[in-house]
């Protein structure tokens, strides 16, 4: 098979696309035949190695896909062989085929296609988890989000919205904030204004930049406000990390004081979807709920750019380089 291996960290130009051997299942494990990489900011970090558990290089990145399983491992039952699922390997998905737990597949309807699949899983599961589970939304609540057009804000905006939140929504261009507007967003900003928009309060703010962003969102949340911080993008620049840029902004943060958390009923919670692996069970039933509003018309992935895999470094660098909105998907 063919996959783009990265034998050195760094920028999109260290991709080599290589014939590689063909993966086989091991106990539980399964292999998809993958018809579209959905492409995540995380995958951008693993190829610089600065993302949780990264392998050493040489190594193909790649967290999210859409296929048909091709071989099941022993003591697999579902999904089986020809069944077209999604995917969540973490790495090795930026390849023509993948080994994968088989827990870490989510079953795909015929009506569903592959582009639409390959962004829907990390996506709509990130959106979810921090705005029900940890940000425990309520109607009528005030919910601020950061990277607002990117394919995780696109998914938080809608679902925040369906849920009767008000959504302010942070985006970086007049493009972008006009997607969030047309999402159903109810107040948006550009990052210069954010902190002017915060000042009649919020009570959730779900932040994938961090940086200097966090104080004013968190000294803007109400009592029992919650924030839920799943990136730290300002540390990544069009081609590579800026650690300069990185260790400033982590000054910029400042400290959080527990006991004030205490007397003003704040929370602040951190979230990385690689790192829940047992929550598998209970992410499945989440996607089956998010798959189900996809068919039906109420919730819809936003696909900004699509490019053949041939393409994927440039993919790569179209993500890393804020130059998309929604989900860049790469098809087979």
């Amino acid at each position: 098979m063919r996959g783009w291996q990265v034998p050195r960290y760094g920028g999109p130009e260290v991709f080599r696309l290589c014939d590689l051997q063909d993966p086989h299942p091991g106990p539980g494990e399964v292999v998809v035949r993958v018809r579209a990489i959905g492409l995540n900011f995380a995958d951008c970090m693993s190829r610089q190695g600065v993302y949780p558990g990264v392998p050493d290089p040489p190594f193909v990145p790649g967290m999210e896909v859409a296929g048909e399983v091709a071989a099941v491992g022993d003591g697999v039952a579902e999904p089986r062989p020809g069944a077209r699922v999604v995917a969540v390997p973490i790495f090795g998905g930026h390849a023509e085929k993948v080994r994968v737990p088989a827990r870490y597949t989510f079953p795909l309807p015929p009506g569903v296609d592959w582009q639409t699949g390959a962004a829907l899983a990390v996506t709509g599961l990130t959106a979810n988890h921090a705005l029900f589970t940890l940000g425990r939304i309520r109607v009528g609540e005030r919910v601020a989000i950061t990277a607002a057009a990117g394919g995780v804000g696109t998914m938080a905006i809608q679902m925040a919205v369906n849920a009767g939140a008000r959504v302010l929504a942070v985006a970086s261009t007049a493009e972008k904030q006009v997607l969030a507007t047309r999402l159903g967003a109810h107040d948006v900003v550009g990052y210069e204004g954010y902190p002017a928009a915060l000042a009649s309060g919020v009570d959730v703010v779900m932040d994938a930049v961090g940086g200097r962003l966090f104080r004013p969102g968190w000294r803007a949340l109400r009592p029992d406000g919650r924030y839920i911080l799943y990136g730290f993008a300002t540390a990544a620049g069009a081609r590579s990390i800026r650690r300069f840029r990185a260790g400033l902004e982590i000054l910029r943060m400042g400290t959080v004081r527990p006991l004030p958390m205490v007397s003003q009923c704040r929370t602040l919670a951190g979230f990385n979807l690689s790192l829940v692996p047992h929550l598998a069970g209970e992410l499945r039933e989440r996607f089956a709920s998010i798959l189900a509003l996809v068919t039906v018309g109420e919730l819809k992935p936003v696909i900004g750019a699509v490019l053949p895999f041939a393409e994927l470094p440039r993919a790569h660098a179209l993500l890393q380089g804020r130059q998309s909105t929604g989900k860049v998907v790469v098809e087979l």
